[in-house]
């Protein structure tokens, strides 16, 4: 007969019973603090295989009484793969080789840190289990009140009105206050989300962190890690997001079962506070979208309209803006996979809004356009280092992401008043056009951000909607290399591209191209007899160089590059 329930107290504990005054320890005295789980009487040998471990297990040795010596080492053999927790031993009855087994008994007790108790011949196993069965309950149901108590308080705080945006903060404090340890919460990048005092507020969850049992029942991974303070961390998975974790640095205390009964309850207070600021997060996403979209695309009819709509953003109607169209390019993901694209598009999303203050952020399908508060007093030399800072940070947090995503973006001029942001929105669309041929038009070569500013004279091209027009500002002798049909067309194209970049120097052209010289001045031999480019002609060299970028531009007009 077995009763087994979670949670219990130790052997000492049982021994202070004034009903077991007369209870004799003798064996195992070192080991009285072993942790009681459930009582079991064994009944019959083979009992031991039905053992979970945590029980204290009661014999008279009469359901050994008939096993050889042998045997009764066979069934302690089996016990040794069990973690009981004490051995309650009654004398009397009578029992083939009594000494010898209980000796067995002993050297078991010594050889496992198991205690062995002993009772008097006249008192009842009976009466052991109702003190044993008495206390378990009792424990069962001080942590059923505590948890009755803890999640109506929690779920309260969740439910509660949440005007400053502080639930989270909140739901931490009253944690922290019963658990008496400082607790944090993070999202699944590691980013602290919030937290109370004397908490870490960064998570690295080490190689060395070991799972563990809460001893109560859990949805939920718990993890231990140690180091200069003990940290238990919960993993938890969210329906909206990958997971978040709720981390207990055990400052003052160990983390305990009261403990992790107190976690439940907050984190279940915590998933409803996520989920009411998920909704109004993306409530508040598709009404600043809609409005954003509006405003930008000119589609706000009356200054009434003008002035509601910018008091909805949070932005001043005669500010100073400017706006950036920002996209992405992935060389790793197959044409066409739409949900992998929108996966990709909010990681772009979340790096923007976490580099660019004071901006309103709309996503526009495959791109996100952001409109940027700026400095009227900004030369447009500090504006250009600037965004190339911002355009290289979210670069870099995207590459951690996916090292096959590269970011671009085009920024429109500044304009004074949000209805003039159309006009830089046009511009910032066609910067981001262009972008690829940057590095063709910029000093630096930088092909990241690109300003539509810095178009010079191409600004006159983005006007054109038809790209057979452009193709009007290539020369005719260019126009022959890149419609040469042949296999070696496109080392052609590069290798007049990098000999003008390096002033027709072809020593240069060669170390550039990691070719031999001899096969750098044999292509330039043969883009001289295709095109006729006289190269001692500047003015002809500079038409080829404006045609090379110009053709650029019109493979990109042609062509999703997003």
């Amino acid at each position: 007969m077995t009763v087994r329930l979670k949670m219990g107290f130790s052997v000492e504990e049982l021994l202070q019973a004034e009903e077991l005054k007369d209870v004799k320890v003798i064996g195992g005295e070192k080991w009285l603090d072993r942790e009681i789980k459930g009582v079991t009487i064994i009944e019959a040998p083979d009992i031991v295989k039905f053992i979970d471990g945590g029980e204290v297990l009661l014999t008279g040795l009469y359901a050994f009484r008939s096993c050889t010596v042998d045997e009764f080492k066979g069934y302690l053999n089996e016990l040794t793969r069990k973690s009981v927790s004490a051995l309650v031993l009654k004398r009397g009855r009578k029992v083939e080789n009594a000494d010898t087994k209980i000796g067995l008994l002993m050297e078991f007790s010594e050889t496992h840190g198991i205690p062995i108790l002993e009772v008097p011949f006249e008192f009842s196993f009976r009466d052991i289990m109702s003190l044993i069965m008495e206390r378990l309950f009792n424990e069962e149901v001080t942590r059923l009140k505590y948890f009755k108590t803890t999640y109506d308080n929690f779920i309260a705080l969740a439910l509660a009105p949440d005007s400053k945006g502080k639930g989270i903060d909140n739901i931490l404090d009253v944690l922290a206050k019963l658990i008496r340890n400082p607790v944090a919460v993070f999202n699944q990048n590691m980013s602290c989300l919030a937290c109370t005092e004397g908490a870490d507020t960064e998570l690295k969850i080490r190689k060395d962190a070991a799972a563990f049992e809460p001893g109560t029942y859990s949805n939920y991974n718990y993890l231990k890690q140690k180091g200069e303070v003990a940290q238990c961390i919960i993993q938890v998975k969210m329906s909206f997001r990958e997971k978040i974790y709720l981390v207990v640095t055990e400052l003052n205390q160990a983390f305990n079962t009261m403990d992790s009964i107190a976690a439940e309850s907050a984190i279940t207070a915590l998933r409803f506070e996520f989920s009411r600021q998920h909704a109004v997060t993306e409530l508040e996403k598709k009404f600043q979208n809609d409005i954003m979209h509006n405003i930008l695309n000119g589609k706000v009819h009356s200054i009434g309209e003008l002035q509601k709509n910018t008091s909805l953003l949070g932005v001043e109607i005669d500010g100073c803006y400017r706006v950036i169209v920002f996209g992405m390019t992935n060389e790793g993901r197959a044409k066409g996979d739409f949900k992998a694209k929108v996966k990709d598009t909010n990681v772009l999303s979340t790096a923007i809004f976490a580099h660019i203050t004071d901006a309103r952020i709309h996503n526009d399908l495959d791109k996100i356009v952001v409109i940027q508060k700026v400095q009227k007093e900004q030369t447009q030399e500090e504006y250009r280092r600037e965004i190339k800072e911002v355009a290289e940070q979210v670069q870099a947090d995207v590459s951690a992401y996916n090292k096959y995503l590269k970011v671009k973006a085009g920024v429109g001029r500044m304009v004074e008043g949000i209805i003039n942001l159309p006009e830089s929105f046009k511009e910032a669309k066609e910067a981001f056009m262009f972008v690829d041929v940057a590095g063709e038009i910029s000093e630096d070569g930088n092909s990241q951000a690109m300003m539509f500013s810095d178009l010079g004279i191409f600004k006159l091209l983005c006007q054109l909607d038809d790209s057979s027009m452009m193709l009007e500002y290539v020369p005719e002798g260019l126009q022959k290399l890149y419609n040469y049909k042949k296999p070696q067309r496109d080392d052609l194209i590069v290798t007049l591209k990098t000999y003008l970049d390096r002033n027709q120097n072809l020593s240069k052209t060669a170390q550039d191209l990691y070719v031999h010289y001899k096969t750098a001045a044999y292509r330039i031999e043969k883009i001289t007899k295709i095109t006729g480019i006289d190269f001692d002609n500047a003015n002809e060299v500079l038409a080829v160089r404006i045609g090379l970028v110009v053709y650029k531009m019109i493979e990109n007009y042609n062509k999703d590059f997003i």
